[in-house]
């Protein structure tokens, strides 16, 4: 493993670096079907924007963005990340990506997140973590479920994608929510 921040049964987790950045990493940041539950493959990404991307999350105080890896061999499975920390409030939102198509439907997503959420509850000492998924993301709203996130609502037609405005679930799970969880 290297640099790993946070591990996992199958992956682990890293800071996001400059040496992430490959030609397969730009790609699945323009993959219509890897980003049809996100707001990427919008505009095209290159290397010049995905650096830049890269060096401004490594010094935020509001986004830790990291690297998925294949425990077994170090591969690239995708990013995860909780963007803009609100530190007074204690909340965040959480956001995943799996790029590695080899990598879905296999349970990684579950995994990462539940780290995450562990992470920001146990260590950064939140009390909120939430995110949004469009409707048609059924594997981001299994994920957020498994994951004892409860649905809040949904936002009608605010997001276009594929030539068409689409609803997004809103999820979030409590501190206390997460406590009680454990305790089962």
């Amino acid at each position: 493993m290297k640099n790993p921040f946070l591990t996992g049964k199958n992956i682990y987790l890293s800071p996001l670096v400059r040496e992430d950045i490959t030609d397969e990493y730009i790609n699945w940041l323009n993959d219509p079907e890897i980003c049809h539950g996100n707001s990427h493959a919008t505009f095209p990404n290159n290397y010049v924007k995905t650096l830049s991307y890269v060096e401004s999350v490594q010094n935020s105080k509001t986004e830790i963005v990291l690297s998925i890896k294949n425990k077994k061999n170090d591969e690239a499975i995708g990013n995860a990340s909780l963007q803009n920390i609100n530190w007074v409030n204690r909340s965040s939102e959480i956001a995943l990506i799996i790029g590695n198509k080899k990598f879905w439907n296999k349970g990684i997503g579950t995994e990462v997140i539940a780290l995450l959420i562990d992470y920001a509850f146990n260590v950064l000492n939140l009390n909120r973590i939430s995110c949004g998924t469009p409707v048609s993301n059924k594997g981001g709203l299994s994920i957020c479920e498994k994951n004892g996130m409860k649905k809040e609502g949904q936002l009608r037609e605010v997001m276009f994608k594929n030539g068409a405005h689409v609803d997004v679930v809103l999820y979030s799970i409590l501190l206390s929510e997460y406590k009680r969880n454990k305790k089962k």
